[in-house]
């Protein structure tokens, strides 16, 4: 069975201060909404969740929070582990403390992390959290060049927490809007998406490294072809060596004539002197192939020998061994009084027929044998040829090789003429040579000195058959969040987004602009869970249905375009009956209707004598307010 991919399940956020109420919030299973009025920290509450998993250098602390000293995230593994990320509100590291800790503990954390990304350190925050949803040192690509980096924690929370400026923005839900990450940001969405990083990838030399390397070749030809300079300095033109390698070449020709027919007749008795070695060869080898199967009929004859023997044996045992009505039992000595083979219903015919079985099998194996006799005559005399044609293939050698001898004594005494003629064009070649290996040189280099441009490209394939998947989850949430019926859903790579009938989210109104970007979290989040993809397992939205229309306001369009509000009512059941992960809402419009059961709800009122919560830190008296 497969091992399901580790999710991170958030307990609570408290913030602690000496002798002052703790400032809590215990999330939800599945779905957490905190609403209210503005300026009472709901905001608040999604920055501290940033800066107790170290994303932020420092946090603002309202005048409400003055005094409180530590941030503390408690969540939960798949195995049941329970962790909680302890952090000074003025900034440095980040404690981990084993179990559900909600008061200030007595004594050190026993670990602190780094809060920083520390690609070379496992115990930096980043690295720790990585790990534990299985995203640890999994690589990105960061550039046109396929450069890649290590993927980041603040990557994975960029996809699965928005705050209240980004939902609502144009740019797309994968970017940051600087320019220059645009190809890592797409990378990190198509991990999600396909499961797998870009370790794979093998890097493009830029520009600046190829012209380095061009340089160094350069230095390396340089010196090559000075070395080939300095050679050729005394020799002449590369056309006058040519016309001198001609005549050359005429004068060899002229003297090797009145050596042709020797060359010719010494050449015939070479080849076939090779041909007789060839046949030689194949005899030998058919040779052992005849003395091995000469050894093997030789065994199976003995094989036939010993089991005529054995057949003459029963039949002589037959007779001595036949038992009669009186006497010891021949083959286990018992007493006439003790035997019982005369209760057996026994046919008197069957040892006449046990001895005609005898003499039937004897004969069909002499006859075998003498089959096999007259093929191991044949194999001898076959081998007998062998051996002779064998020898007399070596005696035919032996002449050859005399005659060779003396047809090369031949050659020699007209050839020695030949000698200085063979030396000088000897020269002449290589003199030729290092001319057009110089030559070659020369091109090398004009070639290398031209660097061209690497082909690069900013794109980010994604396999079409993952995204479609994508889009039909996205197009079923939507449809479960009562959106107008009949709505289309796909992810646009050009656009970066989600297309909805057939118009990009960047042109429709805020409040539905918020909404679809809510419906990637969420779709991007539940398809990861659907398919055991890595993913943290919770979204954190602000402010995802900041604009919703009650029935009998007119529909707007444009930049005021809003969403009805049986959307919000869908939205909020399909949170925390139909998705798959965790999810925590921060609005400033409250519910209209009751939230689905088994969710969690916090109000803050921001009125100081309301029966409801003020806020998210609490109201003390010495506040005076």
């Amino acid at each position: 069975m497969r091992k399901m991919t580790s999710r991170l399940q958030l307990i609570h956020l408290t913030v602690i201060g000496k002798d002052l109420p703790p400032a809590t919030i215990e999330f939800g299973d599945k779905l957490t909404v905190i609403h209210g009025a503005s300026d009472t920290g709901k905001s608040h509450v999604f920055d501290l969740i940033r800066y107790a998993f170290g994303l932020d250098k420092s946090i603002d602390i309202p005048d409400e929070g003055k005094g409180y000293q530590y941030v503390h995230l408690g969540f939960a593994t798949d195995g049941g582990n329970t962790v909680t990320l302890i952090r000074d509100l003025t900034g440095g590291s980040i404690g981990v403390v084993e179990g559900d800790a909600r008061e200030l503990i007595t004594e050190p954390p026993a670990e602190y992390l780094d809060p920083r990304h520390v690609s070379k350190d496992p115990n930096s925050a980043s690295r720790r959290l990585l790990s534990l949803i299985g995203l640890d040192e999994m690589l990105v690509r960061k550039n046109q060049n396929n450069d890649t980096r290590m993927l980041e924690w603040r990557d994975v929370v960029r996809l699965s927490a928005v705050d209240e400026e980004t939902i609502i923005t144009k740019r797309s839900p994968i970017e940051s809007g600087q320019y220059q990450h645009r190809p890592v940001e797409a990378a990190i969405f198509r991990l999600f998406i396909q499961g797998d990083d870009d370790s794979g990838l093998v890097p493009i030399p830029k520009s600046a490294e190829l012209k380095k390397i061009s340089a160094n070749k350069l230095e390396v030809l340089d010196r090559i072809i000075a070395d080939l300079e300095q050679e050729l300095a005394d020799s002449p033109p590369l056309d006058q060596l040519r016309d001198q390698l001609a005549r050359l070449n005429y004068s060899l020709a002229t003297a090797s004539d009145a050596l042709d027919d020797v060359s010719a007749a010494r050449d015939g008795l070479v080849a076939q002197r090779s041909e007789n070695a060839n046949a030689l060869a194949d005899l030998r080898e058919r040779h052992d192939e005849v003395a091995s199967l000469g050894s093997r009929f030789g065994l199976l004859r003995s094989q036939y020998d010993s089991d005529l023997s054995r057949l003459e044996m029963l039949s002589q045992v037959t007779e001595v061994l036949a038992v009669g009505e009186e006497g010891t039992c021949p083959f286990c000595g018992a007493q006439a009084e003790h035997q019982h083979w005369h209760e057996l219903d026994a046919d008197e015919a069957d040892a006449a027929t046990f001895s005609v079985a005898v003499a039937s099998e004897r004969a069909k194996i002499l006859a075998l044998r003498t089959e096999l006799d007259q093929t191991i005559r044949a194999i001898q005399t076959e081998r007998q040829d062998i051996e002779m044609r064998v020898g007399s293939l070596i005696d035919k050698n032996r002449e050859i090789t005399a005659e060779v001898r003396r047809l090369d004594r031949d050659i020699r005494v007209p050839g020695s003429n030949l000698v200085p003629l063979l030396d000088t064009r000897s020269d002449v070649e290589r003199q030729i040579n290092t001319h057009q290996r110089l030559q070659d040189l020369l091109a090398l280099r004009a070639s290398t000195a031209q660097v061209e441009k690497p082909k690069t490209s900013t794109e980010v394939p994604i396999a079409a058959s993952d995204l479609r998947q994508f889009d039909s989850i996205a197009e079923e949430i939507l449809r479960q969040w009562s959106f107008p019926s009949g709505s289309s859903v796909r992810y646009s790579v050009s656009e970066r987004d989600v297309v909805v009938d057939q118009r990009p989210r960047r042109t429709r109104g805020k409040g539905v602009r918020s909404i679809l970007h809510a419906l990637f979290n969420v779709a991007l989040a539940d398809y990861c869970l659907r398919r055991d993809f890595k993913h943290p397992g919770f979204v954190i939205l602000d402010s995802p249905i900041v604009s919703y229309r009650q029935a009998g306001d007119p529909q707007l369009t444009g930049e005021d375009e809003t969403i009805s509000a049986n959307v919000v009512d869908a939205f909020y059941a399909y949170l925390q009956d139909g998705f798959h992960g965790q999810s925590l809402i921060l609005e400033n419009k409250s519910p209209l209707s009751p939230l689905p059961k088994g969710s969690r709800e916090y109000f803050f009122s921001g009125a100081v004598s309301s029966v409801e919560r003020a806020g998210f830190y609490p109201v003390s008296v010495d506040q005076g307010h």
